[in-house]
């Protein structure tokens, strides 16, 4: 099957399942797709951050680094087409199922991840701005949901980090020898530099992860999973609480991702911020009259349900048994989300939303058990609790520790929520698995 006819038959599909017309899509606000110069943007910038870092490369004669760059690209494309095929996740426009994650930004985060990785800061953060810009036009554009931009970026960096030396480090320099009558290549070739030598990588070198004499105490890492929704039950004021459960199964289960950096700190001590971007959108013949945010939606009606749930965890965590084949690691911190829920007719015209932001103090507790010097498992509780909402997670994972940076994990979950405030009432709860691949730095 060529793209074309994949296009084609996901949109009947997403027709077929939504039971919408194209027509009826384009009608309604929450489908609709924003085009404009950001748009533009981001689709030239996807192309020309890796096509421009791979320019760069061999106007200076670093082929080695071009290597790496091709095989960082083609390890997130096949990563992100892979997860696009077995995900199949619709746009937050409706129209195909492909959403997560998201090529545009991974591919704009292959370049410029290379560009930090083998060049360094200087060169790096301006590229990491402009690759964040083009997650931003996808947001905007209403082409992708957070999690598929937060994983596409994710996936492109890590690609990017197993393939890339610092271009100081690599075994083969070729660089660019300029006199004043006579222009020429300066080759030097050191066998075992890149990656035996720890000498030659001073702890002057700035780019963070890439010091091989460096301890590794921090970490990145991304889940990737699916979601299965038990119950979403919503309330505006004093009107009868429906179910978004109830708006469509074409969703379920729906995706669910999150990114977790760990900071680790002096004796013991680290920082450990997750963020976990949860959205849905289903559209049904309602069967009950609904009335929210000021607007009647009638039974036998179809309706679109969006509903949106950022969140952002920031915990300080202590290692009880530092020295231990047991672990148990206790903190507090602070919780921060954004809670949305918006309806709209399938025509468009009857559009309404109530949002919250939601900020409660929060508790986590972690045991673990290291069975081998790779392999551990472990168990978990993220708790919050405060006048207006209340959440708790728990959660059990078996870590596989892959070689000194990389680990990966299977993880299964369970996160209820209750948000209870004078304008909205959401009583969320829903089961989770997935995935986690971790780098230490």
């Amino acid at each position: 099957m060529n793209k074309r006819q994949y296009l084609a038959s996901s949109l009947l599909a997403s027709s077929a399942l939504l039971g919408l017309s194209n027509s009826a899509l384009a009608e309604s606000e929450i489908y609709a797709t924003q085009s404009g110069s950001f748009s533009d943007f981001g689709d030239m910038m996807q192309i020309l951050l890796p096509a421009g870092a791979l320019a760069g490369s061999m106007a200076i004669g670093d082929s080695e680094g071009a290597w790496q760059l091709s095989k960082g690209m083609v390890t997130t494309g096949v990563i992100t087409h892979g997860l696009k095929f077995g995900f199949a996740r619709l746009r937050p426009d409706g129209s195909s199922y492909n959403s997560f994650p998201s090529g545009h930004t991974s591919a704009a985060f292959s370049g410029a991840a290379y560009i930090h990785h083998r060049y360094g800061n200087s060169w790096g953060i301006p590229a990491y701005g402009l690759a964040s810009l083009v997650g931003a036009s996808r947001v905007w554009a209403n082409k992708h949901y957070l999690d598929d931009v937060m994983a596409g970026a994710s996936i492109a960096v890590m690609s990017s980090l197993y393939w890339t030396d610092p271009y100081n480090q690599s075994d083969l320099m070729i660089t660019p020898s300029l006199g004043s009558d006579s222009v020429g290549l300066m080759v030097n070739y050191t066998p075992g530099r890149g990656k035996k030598t720890a000498q030659f990588a001073s702890n002057s070198y700035d780019d963070w992860g890439r010091n091989p004499q460096a301890t590794y105490q921090h970490s990145y890492e991304l889940f990737v999973g699916g979601a299965s929704t038990q119950h979403n039950q919503v309330q505006n004021g004093n009107n009868a609480m429906f179910d978004l459960k109830d708006f469509g199964r074409e969703n379920e289960p729906n995706t669910y991702a999150s990114a977790r950096i760990k900071w680790g700190l002096d004796n013991g001590q680290y920082l450990s911020i997750n963020l976990t971007p949860f959205e849905s959108r289903s559209t049904s013949v309602i069967d009950q009259d609904i009335n929210f945010g000021g607007k009647h939606y009638q039974a036998g009606k179809e309706v679109i349900s969006a509903y949106r749930l950022w969140g952002v965890n920031t915990d300080y965590m202590f290692e009880l048994l530092p020295n231990s084949d047991w672990k148990l690691d206790i903190g507090a911190g602070i919780s921060v989300k954004q809670l949305s829920v918006r309806l709209d007719n399938a025509k468009g015209n009857n559009l309404s939303e109530q949002a919250q932001w939601l900020l409660s103090p929060s508790a986590v507790a972690e045991l673990g058990y290291q069975f081998t010097p790779k392999l551990s498992a472990n168990v978990g509780l993220h708790a919050t609790a405060s006048k207006k909402v209340n959440s708790q997670e728990y959660w059990v994972s078996l870590d596989y520790q892959l070689s000194e940076r990389w680990a990966t994990s299977l993880t299964a979950g369970h996160f209820k929520q209750k948000v209870d405030t004078n304008e909205l009432v959401n009583s969320l709860a829903m089961d989770y698995a997935g995935f986690t691949v971790r780098y230490s730095f």
